[in-house]
């Protein structure tokens, strides 16, 4: 009978599933660039329609920082750029913003990820709190220098505060998904 439920189609459809989802640093490194897309292509098309507009959801983002702590710097790098790329397609920032902010993101990780415990939420929530600063930094300097100062009122704060909480829960969401990929000594949770 387990042979028979095995070759089924449930068993293969949870298995492609299983691949499919987002799991930093997976192993594969195009199936890691498939997944920016596929983050990419949910944020700027399926999110926006579900928050009406009224604030930026980015799930991308705290993916990608996720990804920083797991992966190699020669795979970080270059998806790195593809994400500043994507995420640059759909914003007025001057080129190159993004990916100055993910590079160095991925520079500083790379290099402060062996000298903290990954096993608690701690490290986590102030990587992600931290990096989700440095990227809104970089938005809000562009918005003073090129657009409307105006725009930079109390209403921005707080979105920019709730999209770093929301930023948190997503990377943390996604650090305890990819639990089984750390070294036994560094598991979350």
């Amino acid at each position: 009978m387990e042979r028979i439920l095995e070759a089924s189609g449930a068993t293969r459809l949870e298995k492609i599933l299983a691949a499919l989802w987002p799991q930093p640093d997976s192993g594969n490194f195009l199936l890691d660039v498939f997944h920016v897309f596929l983050l990419a292509a949910i944020e700027q098309s399926m999110i926006p329609h579900q928050m009406l507009g009224v604030f930026r959801i980015d799930i991308l983002t705290p993916w990608l920082f996720v990804f920083f702590v797991f992966a190699p710097l020669r795979k970080s790098l270059p998806l790195a750029i593809l994400a500043g790329l994507i995420q640059e397609t759909r914003s007025t920032a001057p080129a190159g913003m993004y990916m100055s902010a993910y590079w160095s993101a991925a520079v500083t990780l790379h290099f402060i990820r062996h000298t903290l415990s990954w096993r608690h939420f701690g490290p986590w929530n102030v990587m992600l709190a931290s990096c989700m600063a440095w990227v809104i930094s970089f938005e809000t300097l562009v918005i003073a220098v090129t657009q409307d100062p105006g725009r930079l009122g109390w209403k921005y704060g707080f979105s920019q505060i709730f999209r770093t909480l929301i930023a948190i829960a997503i990377g943390v969401f996604f650090a305890r998904t990819a639990k089984n990929r750390l070294p036994p000594e560094d598991q979350v949770g």
